[in-house]
């Protein structure tokens, strides 16, 4: 059974809960100086390099002005007053470095821009590259829904109990009108997201590759689901990555070279049987 490389995909939250700002962790993804509003605190990372790319896209109904970074993440940080407010969604995946940079750039941007932002969702794309081997990208996503006038709705609406006319029932002991447990805006915290946006970057990928003539593909399932038998391979990480290049092999590298080997050779295996199975019959 063909088995395929599992894709580098991470999603998270970034949370005042932790500590962190969605206007600090846009300027170091895009290696800018901006200003929290909310706290007045300067983030200044501009002494990175390793930004090859940024691009903000926005959805249907956004203003204009949020293509600027600084505005944006800055109307996120004003509208959410709680001290442990989702500010933004981040993810994170690994560019192949068997595409060149516009192929990369295509793949990331398009992958976007049909994921997320047509499901109405601000994007912030950057592209990390030190040239180590490991090109990667950080997306920035919004977490409320705008309305017809580019406004941020709320994260949750009212879900008032009807009468049979249609009409909200009024609690004359609460002195308000009776409600269920409220409703989302949107869905975009639904169980099962996660690996639906795995899937759809797995794809993405895959097109990139065939576009190229290219054999190598990839997949959001792990090797457990994908019914093998075969160790996955290890994430070396840019270190690790470059010490190999200059032929200086880590623990790590060589216990992931034995790996590969391993299971270049169980392949080989598979091959073997599946064609004398062939002449068999």
């Amino acid at each position: 059974m063909k088995v395929t490389e599992v894709i580098h995909h991470h999603v998270g939250i970034i949370s005042r809960a932790k500590g962190r700002s969605a206007v600090s962790a846009a300027a170091y993804r895009a290696a800018e100086k901006l200003r929290n509003e909310r706290n007045g605190l300067m983030h200044d990372y501009t002494n990175k390099r390793d930004v090859v790319y940024k691009q903000i896209l926005l959805p249907k109904y956004a203003r204009e002005e949020f293509k600027d970074r600084k505005i944006l993440w800055n109307a996120v940080e004003k509208i959410e007053k709680a001290k442990n407010s989702r500010t933004a969604r981040e993810l994170r995946v690994y560019l192949y470095d068997e595409l060149e940079p516009p192929e990369q750039i295509r793949l990331i941007v398009d992958h976007v821009q049909e994921s997320f932002v047509n499901r109405g969702m601000c994007a912030d794309v950057c592209i990390h590259d030190k040239g180590n081997g490991n090109p990667h990208a950080h997306v920035m996503l919004t977490t409320r829904s705008l309305d017809a006038n580019g406004n941020w709705m709320g994260k949750q609406r009212k879900n008032y109990i009807l009468d049979k006319d249609g009409k909200k029932i009024y609690d004359p002991v609460k002195k308000q009108y009776k409600c269920g447990p409220s409703i989302k805006t949107n869905d975009w915290d639904n169980e099962g997201n996660v690996e639906k946006w795995r899937q759809e970057w797995a794809r993405a990928c895959n097109r990139a590759f065939e576009r190229k003539g290219l054999e190598h593909t990839v997949t959001h399932e792990s090797y457990a689901l994908q019914s093998s038998d075969l160790e996955p391979t290890i994430h070396l990480g840019p270190r690790v990555s470059a010490l190999k290049r200059r032929g200086i092999f880590t623990d790590r590298a060589i216990e992931n070279n034995a790996i590969i080997e391993k299971r270049e050779h169980e392949s080989q295996r598979q091959q073997e049987r599946s064609r004398s199975r062939g002449r068999s019959r």
